[in-house]
């Protein structure tokens, strides 16, 4: 014989009640919606020191990794009647199909979805969507009103089921859920053969499918040979957050934290104070928050609440009710102004926590094991927080773990980005020559922890993980610039061996590259790490010796490649900027070689004029080229005898360094005068998107200055000359300018 508690998922009168019915029932054993095959994880779940929320994780042992979930909270009527069973000394277990099995239908419904065609589908209105159109009422005020605010267990019992079967009613016959049933009812027999009287805790919908029809042959058939794929499960802390954002009956809940402050008055036999709770809470985040929300406010709001629970048939104030309510009196008809608010009561900030050794992967068991020993547990909360990181030694301590402490943290949040754990994110850096310093920003997700599992995969703990990650992409990278971006990583995540064989990989492949941008790019990476990876512990040598013989080829081959299209010349010119800093940085590169080769670029007329200006523009910064040949260059590239769009090109690679010193010399902006003013109309049409990007990049004050060369080189005032440039496109211009080879001016 079974007795059958039908149930909504996360409702604290369902939690509350479900104590009463096995109170009355007094069940031999306890049956309740789950995987089977997952029974061991009630017990940690019940563990005294658990804080829900929590949920139980079932996954696939083969990427990609697909996941089922059981979230709890302690209003969770199965979490409520696990610690029933427990406390009773009942054995308890879950009744619904094995995870694996779930596991392979989630698969499956993936591969439909694929093959779908993309033809527009007719929306088929949800039993929700059916049931909203009865009450006239949406599905959670319903749903608060006739249960969470009942006061009698019979009452609500005989909703309850009904509710069940009106949601079976609307809804569509599922080859799954019969499955899913036909496996209950067999669990169910085979429970009551064993010991007796058992209660089944399931879903509202599934009772009704399972209580008026006894285990069949049929039944048997059906789950005898179950389709199943290889899994694994275990416990992970959850988050309101999360609960919030799922949608679905069985689910979760729109409002956690609201239902929180439901349960804990339920418990105290206090219903009626949930609505001043609510009210009060919103007052209070306002005033905290810089906004004004008076007493007066807060009692008109209360009677508003009272009354429209009243005009909709409702005891006591919903939580909708209490929003609207809200938004009148306090939020003075402006729900942005109470929106904070609401999200903080509603749906709360609340994660949960494990004991150790309750989780069940070793990846899982390591982070927690590293939150702690790197002193970062205050950072696992649902909102972001700024980590701010010194790399360097700390001399005002004693220990050498401490005296390092930072630089470990660094070493662990790289690593978890490298297993595909976003815990944190790393901000961009204000200072490009602080390498000292790391900023991210830290929280942490039920996502985050879903990562964690996946992780297991790879390894064993975050660092293998990593490591193997890391292994992997050097495995299939197929240019040396990318292996020399890997090594980087393995550098920021500081994993010596996996450094050790990317800068095996580099050197082997560097002797067979014949791309100057791929040599070039690969000496800027490799510069950072030489620069930046004292402070991370790395013996920078046998990256300079692979420097060194890059930089030889690179200097051979690059005049060469510059004689290109304007695509490779834009790349080539990272590459330069790259080389060039290289050079500055380190005293073991011959700097003499790369000043040879751009003055041979800088002088040629064969090279994209766009490197050939931008090769001046590097030798003016470092005070390698006379002011006599400055502006010979300037007076050849800027003249009739040069096409006008190479023309603009040159200017444009010469403008892109050392603006400040361009500024300064007048002589470059009378040629530039003198060169667009001998321009036709079609010639000065081709030259301006080249001189339009240009000017672009330059800040307000620097254009300021160019306003004043240009006013002299004119004759006219400064003011004159600013109030000329400064002058918005008129339509007939603007007009010219949309015309010129459909080019996008949105962003300049």
């Amino acid at each position: 014989m079974a007795e059958y508690y039908g149930v909504r998922h996360l409702s604290p009168a369902c939690a509350f009640y479900v104590g009463k019915f096995l109170d009355r029932t007094k069940p031999k054993a306890v049956l309740i919606e789950g995987p089977s095959d997952l029974n061991e994880l009630i017990d940690g779940l019940c563990d005294h020191k658990v804080r829900l929320p929590a949920a139980i994780l079932a996954y696939t042992t083969e990427a990609p990794v697909r996941t089922v979930m059981y979230p709890m909270a302690e209003f969770s009527p199965e979490y409520q009647a696990m610690v029933w069973a427990k406390r009773n000394g009942v054995p308890v277990e879950f009744c619904d199909l094995p995870s694996g099995s779930l596991l392979y239908r989630d698969e499956k419904s993936e591969e439909s979805t694929e093959d779908e065609h993309d033809e527009e589908i007719p929306h088929e209105k949800s039993v929700y969507e059916k049931l909203e159109e009865i009450t006239g009422l949406d599905n959670d005020t319903f749903w608060e009103y006739r249960f969470e605010h009942a006061n009698n267990f019979d009452d609500f019992m005989a909703a309850a089921e009904e509710y069940g079967r009106s949601i079976r009613e609307f809804s569509e016959s599922d080859e799954h859920n019969e499955l899913r049933e036909a496996y209950m009812r067999r669990i169910i027999a085979e429970t009551e053969e064993n010991h007796g009287l058992t209660a089944v805790i399931t879903g509202a919908f599934h009772t009704a499918g399972i209580k008026d029809k006894p285990f069949s042959d049929k039944d048997r058939k059906l789950t005898d040979k179950l389709k199943t794929v290889d899994s694994k499960s275990t416990l992970m802390p959850y988050s309101y957050y999360r609960l919030s954002s799922r949608s679905g009956y069985g689910a979760g809940s729109k409002a956690p934290g609201y239902y929180e402050i439901l349960w804990r008055n339920r418990l105290n036999s206090t219903l009626e104070n949930t609505a001043p709770e609510y009210l009060s809470r919103l007052a209070a985040y306002q005033r905290k928050n810089g906004y004004t929300a008076s007493s007066a406010e807060v009692i008109e709001a209360m009677r508003l609440a009272e009354t429209l629970a009243a005009m909709r048939s409702g005891r006591l104030p919903s939580m909708n009710d209490l929003r609207d309510a809200a938004v009148t009196c306090i939020g003075h008809g402006s729900f942005g102004e109470i929106s904070l608010a609401c999200a903080d009561i509603e749906i709360g900030t609340k994660i949960g926590e494990l004991p150790e050794g309750t989780v069940c992967t070793s990846v899982q068991e390591d982070f927690m094991h590293k939150l702690k020993e790197l002193k970062l547990e205050k950072y696992r909360s649902a909102s972001a927080e700024e980590l701010a990181l010194d790399l360097r030694e700390n001399l005002r301590v004693k220990s050498e773990k401490s005296a390092f402490l930072d630089l470990h943290r660094s070493f662990f949040m790289h690593r978890l980005l490298e297993a595909g754990i976003h815990f944190g994110e790393l901000l961009r850096n204000t200072q490009d020559t602080a390498t000292w310093s790391e900023k991210w920003t830290v929280s942490w997700t039920p996502e985050t922890e879903i990562q964690i599992v996946e992780a297991s995969l790879k390894g064993d703990t975050v660092e293998e993980a990593a490591r193997i990650s890391l292994n992997l992409e050097l495995a299939n990278s197929e240019t040396l610039s990318k292996t020399a971006e890997t090594l980087y990583r393995a550098l920021l995540c500081g994993l010596p061996d996996c450094i050790k064989t990317a800068a095996a990989s580099v050197q082997k492949m560097a002797v067979d590259c014949a791309s100057p941008m791929e040599e070039g790019t690969t000496i800027g990476t490799l510069s950072t790490i030489v620069r930046f990876g004292t402070i991370r512990k790395l013996e920078p040598k046998p990256l300079e010796s692979i420097i060194s013989q890059l930089y030889l080829k690179f200097c051979l081959q690059i005049y060469s490649a510059c004689i290109c299209d304007d695509n490779a010349a834009a790349e080539m010119i990272t590459a330069l900027t790259a080389v060039h800093d290289a050079c500055l940085a380190h005293e073991f590169l011959e700097d003499e070689r790369f000043v040879k080769v751009l003055l041979s670029i800088a002088d040629s007329d064969m090279v994209n004029p766009l490197l050939s200006g931008f090769a001046c523009a590097l030798l003016t910064e470092r005070g390698k080229i006379a002011p006599e040949k400055l502006n010979e260059m300037v007076a050849r590239h800027l003249s009739r005898g040069t096409p006008p769009p190479e023309a603009a090109a040159w200017f444009e690679g010469l403008a892109k360094r050392n603006r400040r010193s361009l500024i300064g010399r007048i002589t470059l902006w009378e040629s530039l005068c003198n060169f667009i003013s001998e321009l036709d109309d079609e010639e000065f049409k081709a030259v301006l998107i080249a001189l339009r990007r240009t000017f672009s990049d330059f800040s307000p004050a620097e254009k300021s200055d160019i306003a004043e060369n240009i006013g002299e080189v004119l004759g006219i005032s400064t003011e004159q000359a600013a109030e000329i440039i400064s002058a918005p496109v008129t339509a007939e211009e603007q007009q010219t300018i949309d015309e010129l080879d459909d080019f996008d001016f949105g962003d300049i």
